[in-house]
């Protein structure tokens, strides 16, 4: 449960990781800053207004916030199945794997992030050259990038722990 309260409170951060990233690399007449007619129509007159910068991230912001809500209230119906079947969780010590687990996870879940977008951009490049998918992959790259990054973090977390801790004295 550590774990996913943990990738739920950085998904925001590697969201706007993603849409940085995009922005910083792609050039301001990019086709990646295309608009979709469904906004175009929802957004009407106001569309024409704004810039492709803000455009790109009002229609990643639109396909990210379902899916990050989704993903929170799973997370609220296991955090209250797990009240509901063990009852309330006293307060105990974090392990010495769970302090290293956390920094480890969140270096490998932000650059997991870049590189999904990254990599998820040169596929559909590939595949479908000329498609507009960049909004989607900016949104959807923090949870790939969460899933990617989980299992290289435990392993690199193992051995960091053994590592006896300083104490001052």
């Amino acid at each position: 449960m550590t774990f996913l309260r943990q990738a739920a409170l950085l998904l925001p951060s590697a969201f706007l990781l993603g849409v940085l990233l995009f922005l910083l690399t792609h050039g301001h007449d990019d086709p990646g800053f295309g608009n979709y007619p469904f906004f175009e129509q929802w957004r009407g007159a106001r569309l024409a207004s704004s810039t492709p910068e803000v455009r790109f991230i009002e229609q990643s912001l639109l396909f990210f916030l379902p899916v990050y809500a989704v993903c929170l209230l799973f997370i609220l119906g296991v955090s209250m199945a797990e009240d509901s079947l063990f009852g309330a969780r006293g307060a105990r010590p974090r392990s010495a794997y769970g302090r290293i687990f956390g920094p480890v996870f969140t270096v490998l879940f932000l650059g997991g992030t870049a590189a999904c977008l990254f990599a998820g951009e040169r596929l559909a490049g590939r595949l479908a050259p000329g498609v507009l998918v960049a909004p989607m992959l900016v949104s959807l790259a923090p949870f790939v990038g969460a899933a990617v990054a989980v299992l290289p973090a435990a392993v690199l977390a193992l051995p960091l722990s053994l590592v006896p801790r300083r104490t001052r004295s």
